[in-house]
Parts: C-alpha cells; sequence; structure tokens
C-alpha cells in the first residue's frame, strides 16, 4: 500500500479526504490529515510518506514550503496541490519542485482520485528506473565507492547550506538514486544525517565555546536559530540554553 499524508486548513477538505476517497481502491492508506503545513512536514519526517496531498495556501508554512521541502529532501514523494480558482496561478509556480498534479477544491472528490491514480503511476515507474539502476551497477564496490564518496562530501560540506541537487552534481550521479543508496546504506535518511551531525557539532561548541546560540547556529549551518533551537530540542530531549546550562552545572559539581 502506497503511504498517503495531506493537510489543508479548511475542515470540510479535511473531512473529504478522511471519509469521502476510496483510499484502498487505489491501493493506498492515509496515514493522516493534519490541519497545517507545519504539521504536515513534521508527520513527513517521521513516516516519509510516497504521496503528500497538500493546500496551497495555509497560514505558516504553505504549501509552496512543503513542496520546496520535498524537492530538496524527499525527490521520489509526489506531491498534489489543492486551490481554488484564484489561486491557480500562484500554484502553477511549484512546477519548478515537480508537483504531480493540481485539483480545485470544488472538485476536490472527482479530480482527486485520477491526480492520486497519476502518482501511484509515477511512483511505480521510478521503482521500475531505481531497479534499473541497480541493476547496472553491476559491481558492488562501485555502489560501495559512491557511498564512500556520499560520505566524504557531507563530511565536509553539512555546515553549509547544501542540497541534493548540489549533492548529485558534485557526485555526478542520479538524485533519486543517491537519496535511496543513502537510506539503504546507512539506515538513515540523507538530511536527517545532515541535522543529527550539525546538531552533534553545536554541542560540541557549546560545551567548549562562549558561543551564543544565534553563532553557533549559523556556524553548524542553519539559518534561522528558530529552527535550529525546534531541531536541537528534538533530537537532544532539551532546549540550547538547557544543554548549556546542565552541562556547565556538571562541571561545577
Amino acid at each position: 500500500m502506497w503511504k498517503v499524508m495531506a493537510a489543508d486548513d479548511e475542515s470540510y477538505i479535511r473531512e473529504a479526504l478522511k471519509n469521502l476517497i476510496s483510499w484502498e481502491k487505489m491501493d493506498c492508506t492515509l496515514l493522516c490529515v493534519c490541519s497545517n503545513g507545519a504539521q504536515l512536514l513534521e508527520r513527513i519526517r517521521e513516516e516519509q510518506p510516497d504521496i503528500v496531498i497538500t493546500d496551497i495556501r495555509m497560514p505558516g508554512v504553505d504549501g509552496l514550503s512543503v513542496c520546496r521541502t520535498l524537492y530538496e529532501t524527499c525527490p521520489e514523494t509526489q506531491v498534489i496541490l489543492l486551490s481554488a480558482y484564484s489561486e491557480f496561478d500562484y500554484a502553477r509556480s511549484a512546477i519548478r519542485y515537480d508537483v504531480c498534479e493540481y485539483v480545485l477544491k470544488i472538485a476536490v472528490l472527482e479530480e482527486l482520485p485520477a491526480a492520486v491514480e497519476k502518482a501511484v503511476h509515477n511512483l511505480k515507474k521510478r521503482s521500475q528506473e531505481l531497479e534499473s539502476c541497480q541493476q547496472d551497477v553491476v559491481q558492488k564496490e562501485e555502489m560501495d565507492s559512491l557511498y564512500f564518496r556520499m560520505q566524504k562530501y557531507i563530511e565536509e560540506n553539512y555546515t553549509k547550506k547544501i542540497s541534493l541537487d548540489e549533492i548529485a552534481e558534485a557526485l555526478h550521479a542520479n538524485r533519486s538514486y543517491l537519496s535511496r543508496l543513502y537510506k539503504s546504506k546507512s539506515g538513515v535518511n540523507l538530511f536527517d544525517d545532515i541535522l543529527s551531525r550539525r546538531i552533534e557539532l553545536a554541542k560540541e561548541y557549546m560545551r567548549t565555546t562562549d558561543r551564543k546560540v544565534y553563532e553557533i547556529s549559523q556556524a553548524v549551518g542553519f539559518d534561522d536559530t528558530g529552527y535550529f533551537s525546534k531541531v536541537f530540542k528534538k533530537l537532544v530531549g532539551m532546549s540550547p540554553k538547557e544543554y548549556r546550562n546542565e552541562q556547565k552545572s556538571g562541571e561545577d559539581n
């Protein structure tokens, strides 16, 4: 079953997605329907869906932000955008993020099943392409070599703002294949690993320097200090300030 996640800030759309779409007939399972983009991105990080359906306009994190994040970190994920007539031109701007399909909200029950079927078709096609690509890499040593070069590139660049496209260009490899290869070899998502490396370095800076939190945030590759603090707390279990205070308290004792 293909895993589906969705987000819309209008309750009637959320109810329609939950109760009026025959997901099983399309070989899909609906994991969640969120009310905003931030919650959707959080769930995506946790469960990595195959298909994401998102409203183009939502308070805070909108559909375009979701599209951009998926394009940069999970390029194989199929995205379907929901929009009103007045937003359709705006929605088309997401074409640069390889959006699978656009569906008008007023026709969501009629148009969404066909869009989902298109997404499933794309997923099956990409899976076949990946298998073909893997078969072409006859020697296991070649795969190991590529994985080693990925690790080396990440180790040298993880504190910079890097994208999957940049890694693929540097290694002369397919971006989707690199994402799958790294997950299969390491057991973790590529950008989850990058975030973990950044947070470990941030912890070292907090233990060994008097740098301010925003300075450490920038030094390890985060442009947004608020996002850095959120990721830090998620991975460490406490805020940067709490972590630093705990380290100082341990030294005093």
